[in-house]
């Protein structure tokens, strides 16, 4: 199995575990943590995901320094936004695809409040399995990940050097 099928599966085991809001806290580590904001990801965002994943190589610190607290309130006021802090099991379990089929049928069916979110979340699970676009920008986060916790010392790139001198 991958790393990136590992931590997608370690995801859904902590909504599973503990429901979609209570899941995202300081204990995430980054992988799972991104794996949250690339699922809860809003295209009409002010902050855009992906350039903040191509902008890691030359802002390494910022993976530690701001990504993971931005990550997380980020995360939580989407799913206060979305409607989705207080889901029953039964939501979180079609919203893992680990429900049986009489569950999913009542969710799909609109028994829930939240069907048309649910569905929407379970099927960008199920993309993100298979899209290049996770994969490089998970890649990225690891690679960049790694570097932050080797022996590597870090070089400020020229881009980096001309915005510290802008700003001084």
């Amino acid at each position: 199995m991958s790393e990136k099928s590992k931590t997608i599966q370690s995801v859904l085991t902590k909504i599973e575990v503990s429901g979609l809001y209570n899941s995202i806290n300081t204990d995430l580590n980054l992988r799972n943590l991104f794996v949250f904001r690339y699922l809860l990801d809003d295209a009409n965002d002010i902050v855009n995901l992906k350039k903040d994943i191509e902008d890691l190589p030359f802002f390494p610190e910022r993976l530690t320094a701001s990504y993971q607290d931005e990550w997380i309130v980020f995360c939580k006021k989407r799913i206060s936004k979305l409607g989705l802090k207080q889901i029953s099991r039964q939501e979180c379990l079609f919203l893992i695809g680990a429900s049986d089929e009489n569950d999913a049928l009542n969710v799909e069916n609109g028994q829930s409040e939240n069907t048309e979110i649910l569905t929407s979340l379970r099927l960008r699970i199920k993309a993100m399995q298979q899209s290049d676009e996770f994969n490089k920008q998970f890649e990225q986060l690891c690679v960049i990940e790694k570097v932050l916790h080797s022996d590597i010392a870090l070089l400020k790139s020229e881009q980096q050097r001309k915005i510290e001198r802008f700003i001084k």
